[in-house]
């Protein structure tokens, strides 16, 4: 007999750098606010979307601001570091450092708190995938296209193939949707009834 999970709610969105920017890129970093639960951003993924080579219009500061307490900045020692090496050394590259702080900070979560609180990963480039975070089985992966077809078959976004075309014509290997659950012995997370359905 096939065991029954219970379906949880992802307890919080965990943002990489990538899905914040391809969503500005395509003018919709509105629709962050569709997964209606706290979207925490580390404090190196907050650097990298907002320093003025990625934001020179300061457009993804000002929506990330507008979401107000939907938005939780979140200190992590992957960000300090990088931040200590970078007042020695302006040119330090950040190159991966945000995924390593999302690491850390989801690594960190999902292995401290209770069984039924699963962090979502929100990411897109698939070297998240190799990271430890996403071994975990009480961690919810879910990459931007996926985000974007979920919201769609929802009847959120009736827009949302052709987003996800836009993504792709910019990307050298298209991405494919990746939304995998956390998942233990007891339960499944969902995030999509946490979306908004309007």
């Amino acid at each position: 007999m096939a065991a029954i999970h219970k379906i949880v709610d992802a307890a919080l969105v965990i943002s990489d750098a990538s899905p914040i920017m391809t969503l500005q890129r395509v003018g919709r970093l509105d629709l962050l606010a569709k997964f209606n639960i706290q979207i925490h951003i580390v404090d190196q993924v907050y650097w990298e979307v907002t320093k003025p080579e990625n934001d020179p219009t300061g457009a993804i500061k000002a929506t990330l601001h507008r979401l107000g307490n939907q938005v939780l900045i979140v200190e992590t020692l992957t960000g300090l570091g990088f931040q200590a090496k970078r007042a020695k050394d302006v040119t330090t590259a950040s190159r991966n450092i945000g995924e390593f702080a999302v690491n850390e900070y989801a690594v960190t979560l999902a292995r401290t708190c209770g069984p039924a609180f699963v962090p979502l990963v929100f990411y897109e480039d698939p070297d998240m995938e190799e990271l430890p975070v996403a071994k975990l089985k009480n961690v919810h992966m879910l990459n931007t296209v996926a985000f974007l077809t979920a919201l769609h078959r929802a009847g959120v976004l009736p827009e949302g193939p052709d987003l996800v075309a836009q993504i792709n014509a910019l990307r050298k290997t298209p991405l494919r949707p990746i939304d995998e659950p956390g998942r233990t012995k007891k339960i499944r997370s969902t995030w999509i009834r946490k979306s908004a359905k309007k």
